[in-house]
């Protein structure tokens, strides 16, 4: 609610010292889908792997009108999905949600590039079972974390349309993360109040990974659609227990831009599109 109010009165803010001057703000849905492999030393040791889907939304607009130097980004981002051990005799259901909030600096190097380069601040907290384990079935994942980011951006002017490439990536730096203890349930965790360090603070030498998109945006005559290729590659340490999660996948989606402009309502001075 706080976040909310704050961002209203941010923006009406700036509606009022604009003067006519416009920002604009992109927002992107895509659905994906791909392979994944799991480890977690708690719940087994042994690696599982199977696929999994994914839903992303990201909104992404210049902080100040007129000026097209310092964007935002906020990401949601909810999947889901079956992985098996390598005998295939016991599967693992895995799921999650995280959040992103990032800000990103425009480099221009040249005509139709753009570098952008930043930092995200994100949670994600997700939940894996397996229903063979009698006393400690679920393990949760939870952690915060401050990530370096950056995105390249390459237009493609074409006879009809614009074409864009774009790439993103990202890696964590610092942050805390929740990891129990090998033999050490979670009825004892909170309700026993268990010895035992479940809550750690994260830098590379603990939690390190990178994820990455790849993607094409092609606009057609009411639309503009995007498909891709997407990669996460994350490992984790704790309590001598080790966590990883590989994915590689595809997905599709659409774009829309919160401002629509053409030739008889024209873009007013001072806009800059995103």
């Amino acid at each position: 609610m706080i976040k909310r109010t704050f961002a209203l009165l941010l923006g009406l803010a700036l509606a009022l010292g604009a003067r006519g001057q416009h920002a604009l703000q992109s927002a992107s849905t895509t659905f994906g889908a791909g392979a994944v492999e799991l480890s977690d030393g708690y719940l087994s040791p042994l690696p599982y792997d199977g696929w999994g889907v994914r839903v992303t939304h990201a909104d992404r607009r210049y902080l100040r009108p007129g000026q097209a130097q310092l964007s935002s980004l906020s990401r949601v981002r909810v999947q889901g999905g079956l992985a098996l051990n390598p005998a295939r005799t016991a599967s693992m259901m895995w799921g999650g949600i995280d959040y992103a909030w990032g800000l990103y600096w425009h480099f221009r190097p040249v005509a139709g590039l753009q570098v952008l380069a930043g930092g995200t601040a994100g949670a994600e907290l997700g939940v894996k079972y397996l229903a063979r384990n009698v006393n400690n079935p679920a393990n949760v994942d939870a952690a915060l974390d401050v990530s370096a980011a950056a995105t390249v951006i390459y237009d493609i002017p074409l006879r009809r349309r614009t074409l864009r490439l774009q790439a993103d990536v990202e890696s964590p730096l610092a942050g805390c993360m929740f990891a129990p203890a090998q033999g050490s349930s979670y009825y004892e965790i909170f309700s026993l109040d268990a010895a035992g360090r479940f809550v750690h603070f994260t830098a590379p030498h603990n939690r390190r990974g990178v994820r990455g998109d790849v993607f094409v945006e092609m606009p057609f005559a009411r639309s503009t659609w995007r498909v891709g290729f997407s990669g996460n590659l994350r490992k984790w340490t704790a309590n001598g227990l080790v966590f990883s999660q590989r994915e590689m996948g595809i997905y599709f989606g659409f774009t829309r831009t919160l401002a629509a402009f053409n030739r008889k309502h024209p873009a007013p001075e001072g806009f800059v599109g995103i």
